[in-house]
């Protein structure tokens, strides 16, 4: 891998990792319509890990609290169940045929799009992470799930999620990070297996760092748009990204 392929691919992965436009739909499309092969999964780790760091150190102080709040860690540990459970399936017998379909990724961005213009209808709500019951927080663990599928936004999906259990603004943007934070982990786990050499560490390693550092940026962006209330701005570039998708299909 060049130097400059790692750097545009760790960009990438920062830049939609976070807003809320679906890495995962993103990577799929350099694939196969740009002629990007699949990058090695050193690589793949090590992009991933970058922008947990950037999560890690944008939340620093709030995790330091998290680590100190039972509840908290209940709720997250409850919604994180269903894309623990979904992940381990599609993992085990659906990965090729749905990472490999651009019709799934056509279709996903649309979703995407839906759910993100949905979030202009939703009110305010008034609650904390603290204030969520099971039942809510695995709601919103249920939304994350369905965002393994490329085309849909984890993060759109579970922060609309969020706003859909009645949590302020603000917390729907801390709780879906706290969501990642396990998912990410989880799945570079999966890839430990996988890792035959590390021939890429130093691609790899440029990658991380700017993944991590193009992806604390995108978070201090996505929370201004957040708190503004301006989310669904969003929906109509992923419904672009769909008919495009899927236009490319037909052609």
């Amino acid at each position: 891998m060049s130097f400059w392929l790692a750097i545009f691919l760790g960009a990438v992965q920062g830049l939609t990792e976070f807003l809320p436009v679906s890495s995962s739909g993103h990577l799929v499309l350099l694939q196969k319509i740009f002629g990007i092969g699949e990058p090695p999964i050193f690589f793949d780790t090590m992009v991933h890990f970058g922008t947990l760091l950037a999560v890690v150190v944008f939340f620093w102080g709030e995790l330091k609290r998290v680590e100190r709040v039972k509840r908290v860690l209940r709720v997250v540990t409850i919604g994180t169940l269903p894309v623990a459970a979904v992940g381990l399936v599609v993992q085990e017998f659906w990965v090729e045929r749905i990472f490999g379909s651009l019709v799934v990724v056509g279709l996903g961005f649309l979703v995407t799009g839906a759910i993100l213009f949905w979030s202009r209808g939703l009110g305010t709500g008034i609650k904390g992470t603290k204030g969520l019951k099971d039942g809510e927080a695995l709601v919103i663990g249920l939304f994350q799930a369905a965002a393994i599928l490329p085309g849909i936004s984890r993060s759109g999906a579970t922060i609309v999620g969020g706003l859909s259990q009645k949590l302020d603004r603000e917390e729907a943007f801390k709780f879906s990070f706290y969501l990642l934070v396990p998912a990410v982990v989880g799945a570079n786990l999966l890839q430990l297996k996988d890792l035959a050499n590390i021939n890429f560490l130093p691609p790899g390693l440029w990658g991380m760092v700017v993944a991590f550092v193009v992806g604390y940026a995108s978070l201090r962006v996505l929370k201004k748009v957040l708190l503004t209330g301006k989310l669904y701005y969003f929906s109509f570039y992923c419904f672009l990204m769909g008919i495009l998708t899927l236009v490319k299909i037909l052609s």
